[in-house]
């Protein structure tokens, strides 16, 4: 037996890019990860079989379309365990890196499942798991939690007691179109038609797109160092202000010296949950757009001030999805999502559950829905640079020299807080 449910805004524009816009992998959203030990198959599946009963998303399928689509929530919901041997590979690490990178290019149709199990065995006590799931049933909040879950289902003993199932998702889309439909909703339409007003996107060498081409993504990537993560973080705090602002910050000021606008807009996912909604497994996340004014010639104290302060404006209003804002770009070859900005929540990089050591895995080979996006990747004591982009509209040497700047714009803050401290001395 399935109940039907009234989709979220989100996933109604997750189902129409899935089947419009979105191309092979795009929409995958996976938890990965490393497992070292004797693993006990059967335990596996009855950790996921738990996950699955206790978060409803996971057991949600999708039908109809437009205004008649519909998610059909399954009683129960046991996708099989795809396992795949390759310990008997010449080379079982570079084997299990070309699977994933198979896997996570692979549509996952959301009318069937959204979700999709492989556990690679790459020797009789190392193996490597993805749950791999559509992206209208988790979002990356929802990916930290479906490992938590896991790792709690592997660790229990015949004493302990499940834990009660989370709050439903179908409860906060129900409750998100109530919002929207009420004057709390004009009021959030009122505040991003200000904040958007007379908007002109930055110029960027970027092609027309070509009507019904298929998308593509490339990706270049670097690593900011210990002492450069340090100082992004120390700089903000001094501010009273956050790592990701200043990340952001230095986003904003690549994109102004490779566009030369100072009135920059750059889109990123909020989590958009309170604290009922905090253990939910679902896409509750929300793309928010950023829009800051930059002061010619200001430093970079004034920037990351300029930047915080819209970052809390938009905190505030995170609850108004994208796709509802009364305002279109005045570049009918662009969208508002062009360009994004997105840090990674901060996972456990390492745990023990069930007598095994389980290490995350961060993939970088996930294709991205959007034209131009750089992703902060936190690590113990560093942050991976990934800057994720669409060949076909911008040019490989366009992605090095913005990368390159961003890179070279954190190292600023590097400088900044040297100064700062021998200032104090």
């Amino acid at each position: 037996m399935a109940a039907e449910s009234q989709p979220s805004v989100g996933q109604t524009l997750l189902w129409f890019l899935d089947r419009y816009r979105g191309e092979e992998g795009a929409l995958n959203c996976p938890t990965l990860c490393r497992i070292h030990g004797p693993v006990d198959k059967a335990r596996v599946r009855s950790a996921v079989a738990e996950v699955m009963t206790r978060h409803e998303s996971l057991r949600t399928t999708f039908t109809g379309g437009g205004r008649r689509l519909r998610a059909l929530i399954a009683d129960s919901a046991s996708p099989p365990l795809n396992e795949v041997d390759l310990s008997g590979e010449p080379d079982p690490e570079t084997a299990v890196e070309e699977a994933i990178r198979t896997e996570l290019s692979t549509r996952i149709d959301p009318s069937e499942s959204c979700v999709r199990l492989t556990l690679w065995k790459l020797a009789a006590d190392h193996h490597v798991l993805c749950f791999n799931m559509h992206h209208m049933v988790t979002d990356a909040w929802s990916c930290r939690v479906v490992l938590q879950d896991l790792c709690t289902a592997l660790d229990r003993t015949g004493n302990d007691a499940v834990p009660k199932a989370a709050k439903p998702y179908s409860e906060f889309a129900a409750e998100q179109r109530r919002h929207l439909a009420s004057d709390a909703g004009k009021r959030l339409t009122s505040f991003w038609s200000e904040q958007l007003r007379d908007m002109t996107l930055a110029p960027l060498p970027m092609s027309r797109a070509t009507p019904g081409a298929a998308r593509r993504t490339d990706l270049v990537q670097d690593t900011l160092d210990a002492d450069t993560t340090t100082a992004l973080d120390a700089v903000a705090r001094a501010e009273r202000s956050t790592l990701f602002v200043s990340l952001l910050t230095a986003y904003y000021r690549a994109l102004r010296q490779v566009s030369g606008s100072d009135d920059l807009l750059v889109a990123t996912l909020f989590a958009n949950r309170t604290p009922e909604y905090r253990d939910t497994v679902g896409f509750l996340a929300n793309m928010v757009l950023l829009r800051t004014r930059l002061s010619p010639g200001g430093g970079l104290t004034d920037d990351l001030r300029a930047t915080h302060s819209t970052v809390m404006d938009a905190f505030v209003h995170q609850a108004m999805p994208i796709q509802m804002l009364p305002i279109t770009p005045d570049d009918t070859s662009r969208r508002l999502d062009d360009v994004v900005f997105q840090m990674m929540p901060d996972p456990v990089y390492s745990t023990r559950a069930g007598g095994l050591d389980i290490e995350v895995l961060v993939p970088d080979d996930v294709a991205t829905r959007f034209e131009l996006e750089l992703v902060a990747v936190p690590t113990e004591d560093t942050i991976r640079v990934l800057l994720f982009f669409n060949p076909d509209r911008f040019s490989h040497e366009f992605a090095h020299e913005l990368l390159a700047t961003y890179i070279g714009i954190c190292h600023g803050f590097d400088r900044l807080h040297r100064g700062v401290k021998e200032g104090s001395a």
